[in-house]
């Protein structure tokens, strides 16, 4: 400050102890920022650019991926497993002594699991009965309305209700 300014500080000053408004950045700031070691990245496979895209990142877009699968998947997993193929008298299996091309081995096993109402109808007893239900999409909580209810004038449009 200019020797003008410091002389009216030390005539309208009330309190002479009072400090400077502006700290001494020597005094004020510890540890001061310039003394602190640099910051130096720990050398990570996601640090590379290469195969670290963003949406493989980002958790606020990790949405749900949706699972797609056909009746010939659905009737692979319902059919019940196939017998195991009987056994020669050398102790190899049929399907390992005769050699059968695999155009025709595909087709058979295409065939097997292509009709899912067949696979259905072939298991011998009901998927759901009364007391095992297929799930209720949307369903998987029970909510009970509160006894403690919040009187509200009739007619309103939005009532509150309390639920546990």
């Amino acid at each position: 400050m200019s020797r003008l300014w410091n002389a009216v500080k030390r005539r309208l000053q009330v309190n002479p102890d009072a400090a400077d408004s502006m700290f001494n950045p020597g005094t004020y700031r510890k540890p001061s920022p310039d003394s602190q070691k640099k910051f130096v990245p720990p050398i990570t496979d996601k640090f590379n650019i290469s195969n670290n895209y963003y949406f493989q990142r980002d958790v606020r877009r990790n949405y749900p991926r949706m699972a797609v699968y056909s009746q010939a998947d659905v009737a692979q997993l319902l059919a019940p497993p196939a017998p195991p193929a009987p056994a020669l008298e050398d102790g190899k299996t049929e399907s390992a002594a005769a050699p059968v091309d695999a155009k025709a081995e595909g087709a058979t096993a295409v065939a097997a699991t292509a009709n899912l109402t067949e696979v259905i109808r072939n298991l011998g007893q009901p998927l759901y009965t009364a007391s095992q239900l297929p799930p209720v999409p949307g369903l998987q909580y029970k909510y009970t309305i509160s006894e403690q209810l919040q009187h509200q004038k009739p007619g309103v449009y939005f009532p509150i209700y309390n639920v546990h």
